[in-house]
């Protein structure tokens, strides 16, 4: 009897051994599966960081499985943050068994509060119209046309002193006093869209570190603009079929002779074929009360003049002024303007 008791105290062992080991094993190969994991310090929460100062990273780690840190093995790479907005940062990591984890963090850089000092800087918005290739000059070469060679030195400073070219939103934000922009901000802007512009002035800006808009009359080539689909070059409003002649104020645009609701279809046709209606540049320059409560009715945000001069917070924001750039003006007197 007592020898069968010993027996079957020992299988009991043996089964129990057995069990363990195959929870062990089985545990081990559960390890193996699973994938690791990153701990970001702080959490996922948007961490935000002020426009223009240096991305403090606030720490992470990570641990297989099983609880080995591998924390070393992290890869991830920080975003240049060149405008306000989102970022994210991906976090990667792969243990020894071929399993890998992502985490990302996200980013939202803002502007910093306006400043007495900001607000009476101002901005200057460039005013240009059509470009040409000073290899072959037209035979009649106005201010309002400017050579490639005058437009890329004048873009080559712009890079060269890391200029900041701000979003539409971004300027509306200023002129509202909600935010200050880099001491080194310009905007761009190109009316008309003209062929000049197109066949010299785009691809030069689009091969450079630079951002610009084209006020477009979008009757004329609206369509084509928009197919080409510029990664570089903002399209906005220069109305649908309002840059000609049949007024009587300043230049003598139509603009100023049309009824409030003719004016608003044509302003409203021009946003849906840009597919926005962020910013305005009034044909010729020419304006009147009613005009202005046209582009306000059609649902723009921002519209130009042809006045010279900065913008600055407080300003009507449908009548804004612009700095005009000749095409024959020095590269010394350019950067005084700006």
């Amino acid at each position: 009897m007592k020898t069968k008791g010993w027996t079957i105290l020992i299988v009991l062992l043996l089964v129990a051994l057995i069990a363990g080991g195959a929870f062990i094993f089985s545990s081990m190969d559960r390890d193996r599966e699973m994938p690791p994991v990153i701990t970001l310090e702080g959490g996922n929460t948007i961490t935000t960081v002020e426009f223009g100062s240096q991305y403090q990273e606030p720490g992470f780690s990570a641990q297989t499985a099983a609880g080995k840190d591998i924390t070393d093995q992290v890869e991830f790479e920080v975003p240049i943050m060149r405008t306000s907005g989102t970022y994210h940062i991906d976090y990667k990591v792969t243990d020894d068994q071929g399993n890998s984890a992502v985490a990302t963090r996200t980013i939202q850089v803002v502007m910093p509060e306006q400043t007495d000092q900001g607000k009476e800087r101002g901005l200057a918005v460039l005013m240009y119209h059509d470009v040409y290739d000073d290899k072959k000059p037209p035979e009649n070469v106005d201010a309002n046309m400017i050579s490639k060679t005058n437009l890329k030195a004048q873009l080559d400073f712009l890079v060269d002193q890391r200029y900041y070219f701000p979003t539409w939103s971004e300027v509306e934000d200023y002129l509202d006093g909600k935010i200050d922009l880099p001491e080194k901000s310009v905007v761009l802007t190109f009316d008309d869209a003209t062929k000049g512009f197109i066949k010299y002035g785009a691809p030069l800006i689009e091969k450079m570190d630079v951002y610009a808009t084209s006020f477009v009359i979008t009757s004329k080539n609206g369509q084509d603009m928009v197919d080409k689909k510029y990664k570089h070059i903002d399209l906005e409003s220069h109305s649908d079929n309002m840059h000609r002649s049949g007024g009587n104020v300043g230049h003598g645009g139509i603009f100023t002779a049309l009824s409030h609701d003719e004016a608003v279809a044509d302003l409203q046709k021009s946003s849906g074929i840009l597919g926005h209606a962020n910013a305005f540049a009034y044909p010729f320059g020419d304006y009147t009360d009613d005009c202005r409560k046209a582009v306000e009715d059609a649902g723009f945000k921002l519209a130009f003049t042809t006045e010279n001069g900065k913008i600055h917070p407080g300003d009507d924001k449908l009548l804004l002024k612009r700095v005009r750039v000749n095409g024959d003006i020095a590269l010394a007197d350019f950067i005084s303007m700006i």
